[in-house]
Order: C-alpha cells, then structure tokens, then sequence
C-alpha cells in the first residue's frame, strides 16, 4: 500500500541549536539540560532511544544571557555538522533541554504524525548527502524541509511505530550485549598492559614519528594536468571510523602521477582522522587493500611504522583509540565551535609505548576473535532491522 508523501516541514518545524559560551561549561546541574552532539551521539552508542539528561546544565535564569529557548519533550534531535551527521544518531527528548548550535531539533505536530513513527523515519535517513558541499558539512533548515516522508494515518503510523519499536528493542539488547563485550576487551588490555595512560608497567615510551612516517593526503581541488593526470578511488572522512571502514560510498578524485604515488596507501597503514567530535579526535582504522589503488584526502592521515616486528599497526591503532589516545588529542587537539583537529605535528608527538611482540600479538589474537564474532552480530542484526524499516516506509509491513 502507498501512502501520501509530504514534506517534513509541514508535518514538523525544525530548531536549530544555540552557542554554548565558556562560563557555563561544566555546569553539573540545573533546570535544564544543554546537551552537546556528544551527548546525543553517547544515547545513539548506547543503544537507548530517549535523552534526558547532559553535561552540561542550566537554569531558567541563564535563558535570557543565552538567548536560548529549550525545545519541547518529543523533540527529536540530531548533529547538524560535521562528520557527526554520518553517524546517523538520533534521540527523541523525554524532558525540556537545550541543544547547542552543531545540533538541530525538530519538534513534530502530534495533530499529524506520530512522533515515534517519524523518530524511525529519520533513524532511516542517512542525512549526510543533504549536508552542504562545503569544508565542514552541514546541514540547513531550508533543505531538511524539502525531504518527504510517507504519511498513512494516525492509527496506521502508530502500528508501524509499535513493530519497529519491538524490533529495535531486540536491536538495542544485542548492542547492550556488544557493548559488555567491549568492556570486556578493555579490561583485557588493562590486565595486559596496565593503565595505558600512566603506563604503570614501565613500558618502553617513544615518539610516533621515531618509529613511523606521518602524511597528510591529497587537498581536493588541485588543479592537474588533464592530460596525464589519473582517476582514482580515495578515503575521505566519512569513510575512517573508529575501529572500522565505512566503504558504502566510495568516491573518486582526478589527480597528478605525482600525487597518485605520493598518497598511495599500502597494507598496514593506520588511518586517522584529522578532525570531528572531540571524542573522536584520532579515530581510526588499519588498511588492509580493501580497494586496490587507493590514497586518502588531506583531512586524513596515514601512519606508516618503519619497523613492525616493533610494534604492530593494529596495536598502535587500540593505543591511540584508548585513553592515552583520546587525552592526548583532547589536551593538544585545536577546538572551534564543538569540532576539534589535530595537526601532523601534534600527531608526530605522541608517545606510544611498545610491550614485547609476543604481548602484542597475544592481544591481538584475542582481539581478532571478538572482531570476528561481533561482526557477525552486528552484520546480521542490521541488516534485518533496516529491511524491516525500508518495508514500513514503502507501505508494505
């Protein structure tokens, strides 16, 4: 069965977030929550649907200094720049907070749809290709407006909304489940190596760019000479996650021999993103020639180790991705407007330590087979919700 198709902006109005100035951070409570893309993100990880509460707070008196206004309960909000918007994370509000300026709401009209049907609604759209073709991607009011959704009635909407919500609550217990499962790997490493922070083991500490060759990639937009310039697959931001590569869309780039050579990537080179969330600063993954030829884009950087009966790439990667990683990167890391880069000589500074091989390797043997097994789980648990969730939007659940 087919259903009408309307407009978001006349079934919702979208709210775009506020600047959250110096003097209110860390404010540990208060009336209102004033939550960050990191604390929508952290609902998403976690596998709940609702947000109710921040890092930060405050008070109906600090309104009128923030020119802020908090959106309604039922809100559903999501990032609104940044790399953020491909992590497609959204949460629907179960109390009155503000949203800070990288975020964006949209408050429905419950007279017209219902507002779990429209949360699954926009859990399906992957909102990235609406965000604008500038440095930092970002999404606009004016577009999101324009995007349509299928809108049966009231009754129906609230049916369909009733079996996804069964479905993702299924979805939800297997990431819960996933989730214990990586602490378990982190207490692992702990047992294995110590606080990775305070290295309280003694392990051997060198700088990154002692044992590894750091390079930026190729900048967008160089001019080339047509003539014997080469078209090739490349890694954008989008496509470095942390722990793992989003090849779903993989794009070209026009470029010199020169710089085909230069950027390469080969087996073994650590990628890291040069920017995003703040918590995200340094994600990162292990190429292994997923795409033959391949090079990466200047917001990208590859770490290639000189000797890797040193240390192993996949080692380095879960160093840097831990809590030595992220404070490091939090500490140097560059932060405007809640996006946060690192540069090559930040990168160049940090300071791994090195267990023995025969460590290393023991880790990552056990490593490998949590990979493996929770692969399969998420693999097969994704699969099935998004074809239950395609059927709902075309009209035939």
């Amino acid at each position: 069965m087919s259903y009408p198709l309307v407009k978001l902006g006349d079934i919702g109005e979208f709210k775009a977030g506020f600047g959250f100035p110096h003097e209110f951070q860390g404010k540990a409570t208060g009336q209102y929550p004033f939550a960050k893309v990191g604390d929508i993100s952290s609902v998403g990880r976690s596998g709940k649907k609702y947000i109710k509460s921040a890092g930060n707070y405050v008070d109906n008196d600090d309104l009128p200094k923030l020119k802020a206004k908090p959106v309604p309960i039922g809100t559903i909000v999501f990032a609104k720049i940044g790399e953020a918007i491909s992590q497609n994370f959204r949460a629907i509000t179960s109390t009155e907070m503000l949203i800070d300026n990288n975020s964006m709401g949209l408050i429905p009209n419950t007279a017209k749809i219902d507002v779990d049907y429209l949360y699954h609604f926009m859990c399906s759209l992957n909102l990235y290709p609406y965000a604008g073709a500038t440095t930092v991607p970002a999404l606009r009011k004016s577009v999101l407006e324009e995007i349509t959704i299928p809108l049966p009635p009231l009754a129906e909407q609230k049916r369909i909304a009733a079996i996804l919500d069964k479905a993702d609550a299924i979805r939800r217990k297997r990431q819960q489940a996933i989730q214990l499962a990586d602490d378990f790997l982190r207490s692992v490493f702990l047992d294995m190596f110590g606080d990775p922070v305070t290295n309280p083991k003694g392990w051997e500490e060198v700088l990154l760019k002692d044992i590894a060759d750091i390079r930026s990639g190729v900048t967008k937009g160089k001019k080339v000479d047509l003539d014997t310039a080469v078209t090739m697959p490349y890694m954008r931001v989008a496509n470095v996650q942390d722990g793992y590569l989003d090849l779903s869309d993989i794009q070209e780039i026009t470029v010199s021999q020169v710089d085909a050579e230069k950027y390469q990537l080969a087996k073994g080179d650590l990628l890291l993103t040069e920017g995003g969330d703040p918590d995200k600063l340094g994600r990162g993954y292990i190429w292994n020639c997923e795409i033959p030829n391949c090079i990466h884009q200047n917001h990208i950087f590859s770490v290639r180790l000189h000797e890797k009966n040193l240390i192993k790439p996949e080692f380095l990667s879960a160093l840097i991705s831990s809590q030595r990683g992220k404070q490091y990167f939090l500490k140097v890391g560059k932060q405007t407007t809640g996006i946060a880069t690192i540069n090559k000589t930040v990168l160049s500074e940090f300071k791994p330590f090195i267990p023995s091989v025969e460590k290393q390797e023991s880790y990552l043997s056990i490593t490998q087979k949590h990979k493996a097994i929770l692969n399969k789980y998420k693999s097969s648990d994704s699969s099935l919700f998004n074809s239950l969730s395609q059927k709902a939007f075309s009209g035939q659940l």
